[in-house]
C-alpha cells in the first residue's frame, strides 16, 4: 500500500522525468478511483517557460498544472493529465 507521501514522491519523480523539470510544486492530493482502481490524484504545477516579462500574468496562467494518478497498491503511474484552470 502506497501512502500519501510516497505517492507525492512518485508523482514528482515521474513528473521530472516526463516534463523535463524538477521545479514542481505540490498543489493538491486526493484519494480517487481511476479505471476502477484505488488511486492517489496528485496535482503538481511548474512555471511556464514561455511566459516572461511584465505581462507574464495576463491572459494565461503563469503555471502549468498536471494531475498524476498513482495506483494505491503498486505505486504505478496510471496517468498524467492536464488540469485546466478556470479564468479569474
Amino acid at each position: 500500500m502506497i501512502d500519501m507521501k510516497q505517492a507525492v514522491q512518485i508523482a514528482k519523480r515521474q513528473g521530472a522525468e516526463l516534463l523535463g523539470t524538477t521545479n514542481l510544486s505540490l498543489e493538491e492530493v486526493e484519494r480517487t478511483k481511476y479505471n476502477r482502481r484505488d488511486a492517489w490524484m496528485i496535482t503538481l504545477s511548474h512555471p511556464l517557460s514561455s511566459v516572461e516579462g511584465p505581462f507574464a500574468g495576463l491572459g494565461r496562467a503563469s503555471r502549468d498544472y498536471k494531475r498524476f494518478y498513482i495506483d494505491m497498491q503498486s505505486g504505478e503511474l496510471l496517468a498524467m493529465k492536464l488540469r485546466e484552470v478556470a479564468a479569474a
